[in-house]
C-alpha cells in the first residue's frame, strides 16, 4: 500500500473513532508484579530473558503488595487506567487471584489480567473484566521469536473467556520482523477470537536481545496496522503504545484511530517537559483528553482530577484480602509519598 492510501484510511479510521467512541482518549498503563519470567524459552525481544540467568532467587524479583497497591491507587488518582494486571511468568492462580482482587479493591473497579494462560476456574471473575493474550506478533517467525507462548493456548484461554462472560484481548509488538501482509492474518485473528480490545506496541529494541540493534517500526507502518484494525472492526479498542523517544508517534496513532496511549514510564516521566509534549501531541489532533501526564497535584492528592476515565463499581473479594489490604494501609501510604515525592523531584 503507497503511502497516499495509508493517509487516505488513516482519514477514515479517525472519522470512523470518533463515531463510535466520541472524542475522548486516555491514557493506560501495565501494572507489573515483577521481573521474571519462568519460561524456559523467554521471548527474543524481551527484557525479562536478558535478566532470567542473573536472577537467583526469582521471588526476590517480584514487587512488594505495598508498592503494587500504591502504584493502582495512583492511577486511578491521575486518571490512567490499568491496561492490565502483568509481569513476567510464574505466578499461581491463587497469587493471580489474590493481586486482582487487591487491586479491584483499592480502585473500585475490574481489571484485565495478562499473565499467560491462566486457570480461569481459580480466579474471582467478579473482579476480572477482561483476559488479555500476549500474542506478540504474527510474522512467520512467530514460533521462533516467542517459542514459550504456544499460539493455540492462547487462542484456547481468549475462547474460554469469552465464554464466560469476559472482554478479551491481545497484544502486538511491531518490529519484529512482520510485513505489510501479515496485517491480514491479524484481521483473521481478531475475527476468529471476537476481541473487544487490541494493544499495539512499537518495539523498544533491549540490550542483549537479537533484536538489539534491528530498527523499530516506521510511523507510517504504525499508522497501516492501525487503521486498518479500526476500518475491519469499527468497535474495537485500539490502545497504541510508544517509547518517550517516539512522541511524535502519538498525533498520527490517533488519527488512525487509536483510542489510548500506553506504554510511557510514569513516575520518571510525569510533570517533565516529556510529559507536557505528550500531551500536547494527545491535544493536537483535537481530542479531549481524560487524566493528566502533568498536574502534580492531582497526584499528590491536593486537589481531585476534574476528567477521569474511571468509574467505580461493586467490587466483592475475600475477607482475607480485605484484611490483608488494611494490614498494609501504612506501608501503601509510605510507597504512594515516595512515588511522590520522586516526581516532585524532576518536574517542571
Amino acid at each position: 500500500m503507497n503511502v497516499e492510501d495509508i493517509l487516505e484510511n488513516a482519514r477514515k479510521a479517525f472519522k470512523l473513532t470518533t463515531k463510535h467512541f466520541g472524542n475522548k482518549i486516555s491514557f493506560e498503563r501495565a501494572l507489573f508484579l515483577g521481573w521474571y519470567c519462568n519460561l524456559k524459552q523467554p521471548c527474543k525481544f524481551c527484557y525479562m530473558a536478558t535478566q532470567k540467568d542473573k536472577i537467583r532467587d526469582p521471588r526476590k524479583a517480584r514487587r512488594r503488595l505495598e508498592s503494587i497497591l500504591a502504584e493502582a491507587i495512583l492511577m486511578k488518582r491521575i486518571g490512567w487506567k490499568l491496561e492490565f494486571i502483568s509481569g513476567g511468568y510464574g505466578y499461581t492462580a491463587k497469587e493471580i487471584n489474590d493481586i486482582a482482587e487487591m487491586v479491584a479493591y483499592v480502585q473500585k473497579c475490574k481489571q484485565y489480567l495478562n499473565v499467560g494462560v491462566v486457570d480461569l476456574d481459580s480466579i474471582n471473575l467478579d473482579v476480572v473484566e477482561g483476559v488479555v493474550g500476549a500474542v506478540e506478533t504474527v510474522s512467520k517467525d512467530r514460533d521462533w521469536i516467542c517459542p514459550g507462548k504456544p499460539l493455540d493456548k492462547i487462542k484456547d484461554n481468549l475462547l474460554k473467556a469469552k465464554e464466560l462472560g469476559l472482554k478479551t484481548g491481545i497484544t502486538i509488538i511491531l518490529g519484529l520482523g512482520e510485513k505489510e501482509e501479515d496485517i491480514e492474518k491479524l484481521l483473521n485473528l481478531i475475527e476468529e477470537l471476537d476481541l473487544d480490545r487490541i494493544t499495539f506496541y512499537s518495539l523498544n529494541p533491549q540490550k542483549g536481545t537479537v533484536f538489539e540493534n534491528k530498527p523499530s517500526v516506521t510511523t507510517i507502518e504504525y499508522m497501516n496496522w492501525v487503521s486498518s484494525v479500526r476500518l475491519s472492526f469499527p468497535k474495537i479498542k485500539i490502545i497504541t503504545g510508544v517509547w518517550v523517544d517516539k512522541i511524535p508517534m502519538i498525533s498520527p496513532l490517533i488519527m488512525s484511530g487509536s483510542n489510548v496511549i500506553t506504554k510511557f514510564p510514569l513516575f520518571s516521566v510525569f510533570g517533565t517537559k516529556e510529559a507536557y509534549w505528550i500531551e500536547k501531541e494527545i491535544l493536537s489532533t483535537g481530542r479531549e483528553l481524560l487524566g493528566t501526564f502533568t498536574d502534580v497535584d492531582v497526584l499528590a492528592g491536593k486537589k481531585v482530577l476534574e476528567k477521569t476515565p474511571y468509574v467505580e463499581e461493586e467490587i466483592n473479594i475475600s475477607s482475607e484480602n480485605i484484611r490483608r489490604v488494611e494490614e498494609l494501609r501504612e506501608g501503601i501510604n509510605e510507597r504512594i509519598e515516595s512515588y511522590v515525592a520522586k516526581v516532585l523531584k524532576k518536574s517542571l
